[in-house]
């Protein structure tokens, strides 16, 4: 199996990724897997659809800035792919530089846009007159920062947003930890596969969809929201998106409480299928923390079941003959 992640190595991405491959039981484990580094998702979601890698950990949703909107919009827009498990890993930033720079030094700063949001009150009280550079990745920033010449002025005044892994990787030194706003703060990371199977249900599951409301129809949303209630299908996140076709045209990136085999999950997609002009199911996978939703007796699979059979038991009776056109 080949894996691909946002790279380099030491990223958050690689660290989900080493996680998923640790979690797995032993007898579906890879005795050698490959894990490819990419520069973006976007690559490695074009290498995982032409079947040069199998797999791919890419970065979905952060508990301080939402969703990823690279990865949301590419999940969106790509055929063929399937999410079929989430890793969710703790963030923690250092702000490391090369042997001998010290805080005062510092003259700018580089790394990953999701991380500059999460440490920018620390910045904004430490390095005020700092500038704050692009990367595209926390470990790039770092590498970047490692790789320079050594003849290049402008290192020694250089720093990076990285996690303690990667400052230790490539041998930059900690100037100051544990530099995040918010303390506790968590990545959460979804494996996605071009085979589109699905896992059997834990019982503690999610599903993720891609929903577009009927266009200019007042109540469009209100409509989906009351589908899922019906059903007693709970969301854990919902983000809209820009279709990128018209102004004022957004989709729904949507996280559920359940797995495709839940009878309540499985309603609500019939009737959502009836009401939405497009339906993406992303998939069903086991959630991380391996909570169980609550499930009301009235939505449980039993009552689905038992619903269908007396409806069954009606249409036994129904006598043949034309059908009435009114």
């Amino acid at each position: 199996m080949q894996y691909g992640f946002l790279g380099p190595e030491t990223t958050f991405t690689h660290q989900a990724l080493l996680q998923a491959l640790a979690a797995m039981p032993e007898d579906a484990a890879d005795d050698a897997p490959v894990l490819q580094p990419f520069s973006s998702v976007a690559t490695a979601t074009t290498s995982l659809v032409e079947g040069e890698i199998d797999a791919l950990m890419a970065p979905i949703e952060n508990s301080v800035e939402g969703g990823v909107s690279g990865t949301l919009d590419i999940l969106a827009a790509t055929k063929r792919i399937t999410i079929v498990a989430e890793q969710v890993v703790p963030v923690t930033f250092v702000l490391a530089a090369r042997p001998g720079t010290s805080l005062a030094d510092v003259r700018a700063v580089a790394s990953h846009t999701h991380a500059q949001a999460q440490v920018q009150g620390w910045i904004r009280a430490h390095l005020p007159d700092a500038a704050v550079e692009p990367a595209s990745s926390t470990a790039a920033a770092a590498r970047e920062l490692a790789l320079a010449d050594v003849e290049d002025a402008t290192a020694a005044s250089r720093a990076a947003i990285c996690s303690p892994l990667a400052a230790e990787h490539y041998g930059l030194e900690v100037l100051a930890e544990g530099i995040e706003d918010n303390r506790g703060a968590q990545t959460r990371f979804v494996l996605i596969t071009r085979n589109h199977r699905i896992p059997p249900r834990t019982g503690a599951d999610k599903t993720t969809l891609v929903v577009h409301l009927a266009h200019n129809r007042a109540g469009a949303l209100l409509e989906a929201l009351e589908l899922f209630n019906a059903n007693g299908v709970n969301l854990s996140r919902i983000e809209s998106r820009p279709i990128g076709d018209a102004l004022g045209r957004y989709s729904f990136s949507i996280d559920v409480e359940g797995h495709l085999e839940d009878r309540r999950v499985a309603n609500a997609l019939r009737a959502l299928h009836r009401v939405c002009p497009v339906i993406l199911f992303l998939g069903s996978y086991p959630r991380a923390d391996g909570i169980r939703p609550d499930v009301s007796s009235v939505t449980a699979d039993t009552a689905y079941d038992e619903a269908h059979a007396w409806v069954d038991a009606l249409s036994e009776m129904l006598t043949p003959g034309d059908d009435p056109q009114i």
